[in-house]
């Protein structure tokens, strides 16, 4: 019986719009990933995007819906999938000082 099968298999509509924001950019990040891609994943582009260098003091995460994203969380397991179009999320960018070695 091969009919289950075919339900683990993505489906061609499985793309994320993720839109991330950032306090002290003028600009808002807009792109498309697969619904596997991990917000880790999302982070790197992110930050090459705002052009953030990281010196090791700052660590940057995303936060959805006032909530903490885990860098291992996939972009498709928190999107919101509206009638219509494709699933999106809204991330923020924020930062918080590390304490250096």
């Amino acid at each position: 019986d091969t009919m289950n099968a075919h339900a683990q298999e993505p489906h061609g509509n499985d793309d994320v719009v993720v839109h991330a924001t950032f306090a002290a950019a003028t600009k808002q990040f807009n792109e498309k990933y697969s619904s596997t891609t991990t917000i880790a994943t999302v982070l790197a582009a992110v930050q090459t995007f705002f052009e953030i260098v990281t010196d090791g003091t700052t660590r940057y995460f995303f936060v959805c819906d006032g909530v903490e994203q885990d860098p291992s969380t996939t972009v498709g397991a928190i999107a919101k999938h509206g009638p219509g179009h494709s699933p999106s999320i809204k991330l923020s960018l924020r930062t918080e000082t590390v304490s250096g070695s």
